[in-house]
This record gives C-alpha cells, structure tokens and sequence, in this order.
C-alpha cells in the first residue's frame, strides 16, 4: 500500500476512536510531521484522500477540521445463526452487476454437502443507508431459482429462499479470513486498494444435504465486527416447513 494510504488509515483510525472528534481541528503538519514521520508532500496527499472521502475539511488559514462521525462505521454484525442471517440481509437494497453468460460450475472453499449440477450465479453490491458495504458472488441452485426468478431477482436470496415452503434450511458452515482488496472489490465498495476486507464464504444445504445456496461476500473489515456466544444454548432442532 502506498505510504500516503497508510498514513490515511491511520488517521482515519483515530477519528473512528474519536481521539480527532467531529468539529475538532486536528493536528497541524507540523505535528502531524513528527508524529508521524513522514514528508509534508505524503501528509497532504493524506489529507486529499481524508477530504475526498469527505471525513475532513481544509480551509485556507484555520487548519483542517474533522466534518464525519466515524464512531458507528463499524455497525454490521457478522450473522452466526441462520435466523440472524434472514433477519440480517431483509431489508437490504441491491445493485446487481453484470456477468458473462458463461456457465461456471460451482468450486467450494471447503467440503460441505453435495454440490448440486447447476446452479444460477448472480453479483450483487449490498447497500446500508446508501453506502456499498459488500460484494457477493452467489450460487443459488438452478432448479430452485427457476421457480421464482423474479423474486430471487428483486430481493435479497436467503430470505427469499427461507420463505419457500418447500425447502428445508438443515445445516450452514461459513468460514471468514481477513484478507486485501483487489482493484475491483476496492472500486465497487469505494474503498482503497490493499485496504483489508472481510472474506466470507458461506454454504447452506438443503434436506437432501445438496449445496442449495453458496455466497462469497467481501466485506470493508472496517464495518464489521464479529459476536461469539462462547456458551451457547443446545442446538435447536432443524427448522420443518409445511409441505
């Protein structure tokens, strides 16, 4: 990552922290020059990258000023049951991103159930309060799709998916590494590239234990944080719809 960026996440960490409050002025470069080590020239290409995200403002002769409340940025909670996962992604608004018509078999990152012999992949860009928040590639089993495209199309999958009276949600597995983003999960979720992301993969299966859903959804690791119930109630027996 470029010295600038680095610098810029940096900065932008303490106003996260609220150790640079929203209506304080930070630091001067001459401070900030000590403080962190760098050149005046790495500094203000910093600062450029703060204002452009519009966290700062710079005005000609009383300093730069902290204008974004970054403190509740990190307001997505990683799904650890499938009832928090339906409830979570509900009332999410989509953009659906164009894909080749090609077919691409479905390569799991982990062994888990029976994958199915086709399935419909979809891309999709994840929205909360108007700002991209993750990329998701998802696999949805081709037979199941085709009984409601238009709903699997216009709304988020799981739910759509958990309402189908015929299919029986048994067993989920997802797995998360921290990892960089690449060119385009930066420009798709306006982030920088490098800037560390959360990678999830995501499998669920169905009552015949086939691959009915699969996801792989990157997420700005800035925005999410992780909630495990280390003593967790006894396993709730798989959930039987009426057929």
């Amino acid at each position: 990552m470029p010295l600038y960026l680095q610098v810029a996440a940096l900065m932008r960490q303490k106003i996260q922290n609220q150790l640079w409050r929203v209506g304080e002025q930070i630091p001067t470069l001459d401070e900030l020059e000590k403080e962190y080590q760098v050149s005046r020239i790495t500094l203000r290409a910093s600062l450029d990258q703060l204002e452009e995200q519009g966290i700062v403002r710079r005005t000609r002769g009383l300093g730069t000023f902290v204008v974004k409340d970054l403190s509740d940025e990190r307001w997505f909670k990683l799904a650890n049951t499938f009832d928090e996962l339906v409830s979570t992604v509900a009332d999410l608004k989509i953009r659906l991103l164009h894909l080749d018509q090609e077919e691409h078999p479905l390569v799991p990152a982990f062994a888990f159930g029976r994958v199915a012999k086709a399935y419909h992949r979809v891309r999709r860009v994840h929205y909360h309060n108007e700002v991209p928040y993750c990329l998701i590639e998802i696999y949805l089993e081709k037979n199941t799709y085709k009984r409601d495209p238009e709903a699997f199309d216009r709304a988020p999958v799981v739910p759509t998916l958990a309402a189908m009276p015929d299919v029986e949600i048994t067993a989920g597995k997802q797995i998360m590494r921290i990892t960089i983003s690449d060119e385009e999960t930066a420009s798709q979720l306006n982030i920088g590239i490098g800037d560390p992301v959360a990678d999830v993969c995501r499998a669920l299966l169905d009552q015949d234990g086939q691959v009915v859903y699969y996801a792989h959804i990157q997420y700005p690791a800035r925005m999410i944080q992780v909630e495990t119930d280390l003593f967790p109630p006894a396993r709730k027996p798989a959930r039987k719809r009426a057929r």
